[in-house]
């Protein structure tokens, strides 16, 4: 299979390795991207772990709450440019969706759907709002995704946390005994954490079974190699490689789930402590509490099913 220049771009994207290795990657994995990208980690050309994506796509990530705490909304609205999107009409259209989300229970099943709806506070179809803005602004625009959570039902609430003034938006939703100020405290760090570290779940258990055995596979490609290298310098020392490979593995899937797991990365405020330790430290203000679920909107990123450009 030919190598395209577009091969190239789209994998140096993703990993940031270089020009060279991307292309040697794709050459020996058939062109296949993922695989291609499994290939650098395991020769350790990899330099940096994207999971965000490429930013494609300007425009604002905002969200909505109510006053109760007991509904949220997130919102993605794209625009071509980032002057647009920081035109104060911008701002307020992608509010008012948000809003209009949090004010009424009854959610579209997708952005189809919503696009359709009716926004009482302005009396006009939500998909004709952002016509109308598009023909006001010259620019085209694009309502790429939302999400809404309701506190759960056995106590709690939920939280929005804005930053980089709506290129990122987390929302949460916590259970939790007691409610009041503490608790929306440890929600708004909760917040805080999964906007800095950016986890793919709550717990291990959460991990789609796929993606650890997709890592396992890489790091057991890098482990061997260790263990090779240790057995060799024990200088006849008898080292059976059998017997660490599996310590070297397990110790390095330990670090992949401090890397990407919510409760067992290091608390970004006290990089001494883990996330399942923050829930536990707060039991004493806020009762008993658990992470119900997240949501983390970065603009532009890619998302599972978006075209290659």
């Amino acid at each position: 299979m030919a190598i395209t220049s577009q091969m190239v771009k789209i994998l140096r994207d993703k990993t940031n390795a270089g020009m060279m290795d991307c292309k040697k990657a794709l050459t020996e994995c058939g062109g296949d991207i993922e695989k291609a990208v499994d290939w650098l980690r395991q020769k350790g050309l990899m330099t940096a772990r994207k999971r965000a994506g490429r930013a494609t796509k300007e425009g604002l990530v905002l969200g909505a709450e109510s006053s109760d705490g007991q509904i949220s909304a997130l919102v993605e609205l794209n625009s071509e440019t980032d002057f647009v999107a920081k035109m104060d009409s911008f701002r307020e259209l992608t509010a008012t969706i948000a809003t209009y989300l949090v004010e009424n229970t009854d959610t579209p099943a997708d952005v189809a759907g919503l696009l359709t709806r009716k926004c009482p506070r302005c009396g006009q179809i939500i998909g004709e709002l952002i016509s109308s803005a598009v023909g006001t602004t010259g620019e085209n625009m694009n309502l790429r995704r939302f999400a809404v959570f309701n506190a759960p039902p056995e106590g709690g609430l939920v939280h929005t946390y804005i930053h980089m003034g709506g290129r990122l938006g987390v929302m949460v939703s916590l259970k939790a005994e007691k409610k009041g100020p503490e608790a929306v405290e440890l929600a708004h760090n909760l917040a805080m954490q999964i906007a800095a570290a950016n986890p793919l779940s709550i717990g291990i258990e959460h991990l789609p079974p796929e993606v650890i055995e997709r890592e396992r596979a890489v790091l057991t490609v890098k482990a061997e190699a260790e263990a090779k290298a240790k057995v060799e310098k024990s200088k006849g020392k008898n080292l059976d490689i059998n017997a660490i490979l599996p310590k070297i593995i397990e110790g390095q899937l330990k670090k992949f789930y401090s890397e990407v797991v919510l409760l067992e990365q290091p608390y970004v405020k006290e990089p001494s402590k883990n996330m399942a330790q923050v829930l536990k430290e707060a039991k004493d203000k806020v009762g008993q509490a658990e992470i119900a679920a997240f949501v983390r909107f970065q603009l532009g990123e890619e998302l599972e099913g978006d075209a290659e450009e």
